[in-house]
């Protein structure tokens, strides 16, 4: 269980990384073209994340009820829990911000409009907010504060 545990987090570690070169690249592009191809990579990270995180809370709490040192009501795990929780919240934020900027794409937007919400600083600090957030679990599975 625990295995599996590890490789959805891993699923959700691999969608990260992706969505952080497009979001680097993103803020490169020069052309409604370029942002076009650079999206069509986007529905591989949604499958991974949402798989992930989905896969993640289902058996870490499997995990949690299973194995005898461990209880659902034990601090790290509300901690990690409620982390979860903000990762998804801010995750999905993340990811209307950039729907939302591939349909204008796709509907032949505004090319400088498009650009310069790619360049706008709202999509990659909320990015930046959401693997930070994974860190933070990250660091709450390793240490188990309190336990």
């Amino acid at each position: 269980m625990l295995a599996f545990h590890l490789l959805a987090a891993f699923s959700i570690a691999s969608a990260l990384v992706l969505f952080s070169v497009m979001v680097y690249s993103g803020r490169r592009m020069t052309t409604l073209e370029e942002t076009r191809m650079l999206f069509r990579i986007g529905p591989i990270g949604g499958i991974l994340i949402g798989a992930g995180i989905g896969l993640v809370f289902l058996f870490g709490v499997i995990l949690a009820f299973s194995d005898d040192r461990f209880d659902i009501w034990d601090g790290w795990i509300i901690a990690g829990i409620i982390l979860w929780a903000a990762f998804a919240a801010v995750g999905q934020r993340t990811g209307k911000y950039y729907t939302d900027l591939q349909k204008l794409t796709e509907q032949d937007g505004n090319e400088a409009e498009v650009l310069a919400r790619l360049r706008a600083p709202t999509g990659a600090l909320l990015h930046l907010a959401t693997v930070g957030l994974f860190v933070l679990i990250l660091l709450d599975m390793i240490f188990k504060p309190g336990a």
